[in-house]
């Protein structure tokens, strides 16, 4: 039980700078460059069901263990976004898999989109964890969320295209910001548990 006391921040990011890449990469590979060869399909399929089902695991047990004396204050973050993030990776991948159309999880992620947005700004009026960056990581996932709905259910082959570019520039910016962010908490949480050892 005690892997319930570290914090796997940093996996946790990695894997969600693994999912945004994806979404992102995938935006430009079916809705720029208007592309949809099966075995692609299936491997963003895979690596979305994949990867949804971690964060779904995460952002439950982050919810459920938040209250407790032991976790950090700012855990909150990670929660309920880690949820829906996990549902909604899941939820594509399934579809893609299915072969069905992804104008159903636009539905999904316009919602999810809104969350994100709120989480946000709500995130860096309270200063929690990095303010901007949170700001930054959570206002990308949120409106690359939301411009997701238009992409996949406009005729307009044009307008899906620049919606694509931008859906794209969004979840790789999240992607990177994700990374850069791991990145950082893996020093510090090496530094915290090296103090427990001496």
């Amino acid at each position: 039980m005690a892997w319930l006391f570290t914090d796997p921040l940093a996996a946790n990011l990695f894997v969600v700078g693994i999912m945004f890449a994806s979404f992102g990469s995938y935006a430009i590979y079916r809705f720029l460059f208007n592309r949809n060869k099966m075995e692609v399909n299936m491997g963003f399929a895979y690596l979305l069901v994949a990867t949804g089902i971690y964060a779904l695991f995460y952002g439950i047990l982050y919810s459920v263990i938040v209250p407790s004396p032991f976790t950090v204050a700012d855990g909150e973050l990670f929660g309920d976004p880690m949820i829906i993030l996990g549902v909604a990776s899941i939820l594509i991948g399934v579809l893609m898999n299915k072969k069905v159309s992804l104008a159903f999880a636009g539905i999904f992620t316009f919602f999810g989109g809104i969350l994100g947005v709120i989480y946000a700004v709500e995130g860096y009026k309270l200063g929690m964890a990095s303010p901007l960056y949170i700001l930054l990581l959570y206002l990308g996932a949120g409106i690359g969320g939301m411009l997701t709905a238009p992409m996949v259910v406009l005729p307009n082959k044009k307008a899906v295209q620049v919606i694509a570019v931008l859906v794209a520039i969004s979840f790789i910016g999240v992607a990177i910001l994700s990374f850069v962010i791991g990145s950082t908490a893996i020093g510090g949480h090496l530094v915290d548990f090296a103090k427990t050892r001496a």
